[in-house]
């Protein structure tokens, strides 16, 4: 009965472990180019050292479009030879009326009782029960919301002009990890 038992909580650890990872696997936003309109990021040449650069994700967290498009910002800077940018316009949209599926997993343990009954006497058994369910919903437990953050660059070479300019290389030393 023991070694059955370790077997049942073995398996429910690793379904538990496997339903984790996927739910947080798929809580992450990809970085990637923007299709269609789809997540991801996506930029427009205004002028020779100008571009708006915009970022659209599902998210329960607003800084995560804003930090998404300063870092697609970055990388555009370099890729265009410049050393250091400005935002002169930034407009974050948020949509709440969006809702993505939520994910659920639950398990529980209670005791059944069995009873055996013959023809003199009755015997009853306790008996450990363990239920485990997943499960994915459209209801509105998961309140993450469609967001979309649209920033106008000014690119520049050389030395930063101000406090209110990002070094492209600094922009990508601390929120590039974001992207991997």
């Amino acid at each position: 009965m023991k070694t059955n038992m370790k077997a049942n909580l073995k398996s429910i650890m690793i379904f538990l472990s496997t339903m984790m990872l996927i739910t947080a696997c798929a809580s992450k936003p990809d970085y990637r180019a923007a299709t269609n309109g789809s997540e991801g990021y996506s930029e427009q040449k205004i002028a020779d050292d100008r571009y708006r650069v915009q970022f659209k994700l599902y998210s329960k967290n607003v800084a995560d479009a804003s930090d998404y498009a300063l870092l697609r910002a970055a990388q555009l800077t370099q890729q265009q030879g410049y050393d250091w940018f400005v935002v002169t316009s930034k407009e974050t949209f948020v949509e709440s009326t969006k809702m993505e599926p939520a994910t659920s997993i639950g398990m529980s343990q209670s005791h059944q009782t069995v009873k055996h009954c013959g023809l003199l006497t009755c015997d009853t058994y306790h008996r450990p029960s363990t239920h485990m369910e997943a499960s994915i919903s459209t209801g509105s437990q998961d309140q993450r919301k469609e967001i979309q953050t649209v920033l106008d660059i000014r690119m520049g070479k050389g030395s930063k002009p101000n406090d209110e300019s990002y070094n492209a290389q600094d922009v990508l030393d601390n929120l590039g990890s974001k992207a991997d």
